[in-house]
C-alpha cells in the first residue's frame, strides 16, 4: 500500500519497500564504464613544436622559406584586366614583407589618385601585408595603344629594405565595344 505525501508516493509504514527499479540503469552503466579501457590522456611525448619554416618567428610567420633577412613576397600577382565602357580596370597586387607596394605602369608611375593602398599585420603569424589596388581609366589606355604596340602594360614593385621584388606584368585593354550580331 501507498500515500501520497505532499506530492510524491510513499510507503505506508510496515508494508513491503518496492523493488529500486530506477537504481539499475545507473548500477549497469557504472559497471559498463569499470570494464572499458580509456586511453590515456596524459602522453609521455611533448607536443611537437614548428620548426624553421613553420610558422615560427624566426621564418617569417607561416610564409614557408621566408626568412628576416628575405626580400618581400607577393601573396597575390597582378592579373589581366579589361575596362569595358566607362567601368576603369581594377588590378590588385598584395606581397608581405613589404614596406610600400606600388605600381609601375609603361616605364613610369601612373597618376597618385589611381592608386589605393592599404596595409595589415596578419593576427595569425604576425607578418605585414601591403596591398596595393590600381584603376586605369579607358582614357590612359585608348592614349597608350597609339603610341606603344604592346598596349597599357603594368607591373608591381615590392619594396622593402632587404630588397625589392617585382611582379609578373599584365595587360590592361579596353573590351571590344563593337555589337554582337546575332544570326
Amino acid at each position: 500500500m501507498v500515500r501520497w505525501v505532499w506530492g510524491e508516493r510513499r510507503p505506508l509504514p510496515g508494508s513491503p519497500c518496492p523493488p529500486q527499479q530506477h537504481l539499475l540503469p545507473l548500477l549497469l552503466l557504472s559497471l559498463l564504464l569499470a570494464a572499458v579501457p580509456f586511453p590515456s590522456l596524459v602522453t609521455a611525448e611533448p607536443a611537437p613544436q614548428p620548426g624553421p619554416g613553420e610558422g615560427s618567428e624566426e621564418a617569417g610567420g607561416g610564409l614557408t622559406g621566408v626568412t628576416d633577412d628575405s626580400p618581400p613576397v607577393f601573396l597575390e600577382q597582378p592579373q589581366d584586366a579589361y575596362v569595358i565602357k566607362n567601368k576603369p580596370a581594377s588590378i590588385t597586387c598584395r606581397a608581405a614583407h613589404a614596406l610600400k607596394v606600388h605600381f609601375k605602369c609603361n616605364g613610369g608611375v601612373p597618376a597618385p589618385n589611381t592608386e589605393t593602398e592599404s596595409a595589415f599585420v596578419d593576427p595569425m603569424t604576425g607578418v605585414r601585408v601591403m596591398e596595393v589596388q590600381l584603376q586605369v581609366e579607358k582614357s590612359v589606355v585608348e592614349g597608350v595603344g597609339d603610341q606603344d604596340e604592346a598596349g597599357y602594360t603594368c607591373h608591381c614593385v615590392a619594396w622593402s629594405s632587404r630588397g625589392q621584388t617585382i611582379s609578373r606584368t599584365v595587360k590592361v585593354a579596353t573590351a571590344c565595344e563593337y555589337p554582337l550580331l546575332y544570326f
